[in-house]
């Protein structure tokens, strides 16, 4: 099946470049993970819709209504909203249907379309970064923060990839001041730990997907904390060694020169409005379903094919695929000493096995 068939009555019309009717004169700025986010073009209930569903990462400005600036010295990645015919879509029978999206790559380019969505980023060789574009008929309604968050995923996780980061498919746990990443494949257990941490006082940031980036990677990401929450707005590789450095007073051992970023996404658990900074990375963990607990390390070959699996949108994209192995081979190598498969029962044990590593 062609790119965009599923979705659309005519996929080769898909828009060929950044243009269209914009839905109206709003605007603001998301203060994520690779940003900040600048969103253009927004109508009055899209503008509420934005506000609502992420609350916590809307930057001072733009809480106040005010045109928000970002991060202090971070160029803003441009989120162009803009208008498209509900004719141009096909129906969709959606019982029983996992959702997807479908992708074209090229080298200056991503087009995407699903749900009431098309989308683009694109990489201009006049201007530095990216710039994405999302063409919906949505106006507000219960509808548009989805396909708005949608797209958002996909252009958080290559923007977090240029930087030096991944967002990975993952259940993320923070307890005792570390942040522990479970991996692997869907059904393979990541709710289900999350819920025995909770249990056992453990705070979970999502899980279904968190970043992480490693220190000294030269790069600067958004705090993922909106500017006066009391955090420092701007969070780069110099921050990465602040927090993976007070990981030492906890009684947990961390990965050295790696974090966890909380992303602001829809899971089963985990509060996606809450507001955290960074968190030092704990360990990997690869989810095997089992009758007893236990670890077994994981060589860097492992980790890396790991990583790889749980990349959602980026690993299969070919013309980035080599930026993509560059930077999970860093964030295996760092995390080496604390990579594991964790084969797990569900009497929930398995902490105690984690901590005595």
């Amino acid at each position: 099946m062609s790119f965009g068939a599923r979705f659309l009555c005519h996929p080769e019309g898909f828009p060929q470049r950044q243009a269209g009717d914009a839905w109206g004169d709003r605007e603001l700025t998301l203060d994520l993970p690779g940003g900040p986010y600048r969103v253009l073009g927004l109508s009055a209930a899209q503008d509420a819709g934005v506000r609502a569903t992420f609350p916590g990462s809307l930057d001072a400005g733009a809480a106040s209504g005010a045109d928000g600036g970002g991060s202090p010295g971070a160029a803003a990645i441009p989120i162009l909203l803009l208008r498209r015919a509900a004719g141009d879509f096909l129906p969709v029978d959606v019982r029983g249907w996992e959702y997807g999206l479908d992708f074209d790559w090229s080298p200056a380019a991503v087009r995407l379309a699903g749900l009431g969505l098309v989308g683009r980023l694109d990489w201009l060789p006049d201007r530095p970064g990216m710039e994405g574009a999302l063409w919906t008929p949505e106006d507000g309604g219960e509808r548009f923060p989805g396909v708005f968050e949608n797209f958002l995923r996909v252009l958080v996780a290559y923007r977090l990839l240029e930087l030096g980061g991944a967002v990975l498919h993952s259940a993320g746990v923070v307890k005792d001041g570390a942040a522990f990443l479970f991996l692997g494949r869907s059904g393979a257990g990541k709710t289900t730990v999350a819920r025995l941490s909770l249990a056992q006082g453990a705070d979970v940031l999502s899980d279904d997907l968190n970043a992480v980036i490693a220190a000294g990677s030269g790069t600067a990401v958004g705090s993922g904390t909106a500017a006066g929450s009391g955090t420092a707005a701007g969070w780069g590789a110099a921050g990465a060694s602040r927090v993976a450095g007070a990981a030492d007073t906890t009684a947990t051992a961390t990965t050295a020169g790696c974090a966890v970023l909380k992303l602001p996404f829809t899971g089963d658990l985990g509060e996606r409005r809450a507001v955290r900074p960074p968190v030092p990375l704990g360990g990997l963990l690869r989810l095997e379903q089992a009758e007893a607990d236990a670890l077994v390390p994981l060589s860097r070959a492992e980790t890396l094919a790991c990583l790889l699996a749980c990349t959602p949108f980026v690993n299969r994209d070919p013309h980035r695929r080599e930026r993509l192995e560059q930077v999970l081979l860093a964030l295996a190598a760092a995390a080496a000493p604390h990579a594991y498969t964790l084969r797990f029962s569900l009497h929930g044990g398995f902490w105690s096995i984690i901590k005595r590593k």
